[in-house]
């Protein structure tokens, strides 16, 4: 009987035991995560927005990156820059009147128009903001030398292209289309960099579509006085 009575006696003194050892375990598992320092703790959502912020590249940024692969003849930088939607436009000039191609990509082997090929010309940085140089066709010069961007207006050349086409060269264009390239204007910046020596301009156009900047039109004509 004395015997029964220890054998029960123990069996309660390991259940108790084995109560509280659980009940410790417990509670240092609640306290871990409290023991970590704050700022060592990522949030998902933090991260997904420096990493949007640092992709984001400033107008001026793409400006200078798209004049500087231009410069290099760098087709890979410049097709990185057109939007899979939008494309690019190149206006030019095949006789009085200007005229454009619309195309998904872009390639310094294969100018527009086929008998002008794109000149090796070099970098006219720094950018500036500021109003944009005129060329004047009686002194067959630029009233500045130099890159510049003007944030201050929009440009409308390729809505006015299309207009002119569809006037003169009867391209039927229709009104939607039109409507689409104003609307690529209302969101874009022309820029222009200029040289008074044999080396041609390279003016064009950067449009803002979603966050981000892609260069949409290349206007070889502007400067030509052949009209």
């Amino acid at each position: 009987m004395r015997n029964l009575f220890f054998f029960v006696l123990i069996c309660l003194s390991i259940g108790v035991i084995s109560c509280r050892n659980n009940k410790k375990e417990d509670k240092a598992v609640k306290i871990a995560p409290d023991s970590i320092p704050l700022d060592t703790i990522s949030k998902p959502d933090t991260i997904e927005k420096e990493v949007k912020k640092e992709d984001t590249e400033t107008l001026e940024e793409v400006l200078e990156k798209i004049a500087k692969a231009y410069t290099d003849q760098d087709s890979k930088t410049i097709n990185n820059y057109i939007h899979p939607k939008l494309g690019i436009y190149i206006i030019y000039r095949p006789g009085a009147l200007d005229s454009y191609v619309h195309q998904s990509s872009f390639n310094f082997s294969k100018p527009v128009p086929e008998y002008h090929s794109y000149e090796k010309l070099s970098y006219k940085g720094p950018l500036k903001a500021g109003k944009l140089p005129a060329f004047d066709c009686g002194t067959m010069k630029w009233d500045k030398l130099g890159f510049f961007y003007d944030k201050k207006s929009r440009p409308n050349e390729l809505s006015q292209t299309a207009k002119f086409m569809n006037e003169i060269l009867d391209a039927k264009i229709n009104q939607t289309e039109l409507q689409r390239l104003r609307n690529i204007e209302t969101r874009s910046y022309r820029a222009i960099m200029t040289s008074n020596e044999s080396e041609e301009p390279f003016v064009f156009h950067v449009t803002k579509e979603g966050e981000k900047w892609y260069i949409t039109v290349i206007d070889r004509a502007y400067a030509g006085c052949d009209a």
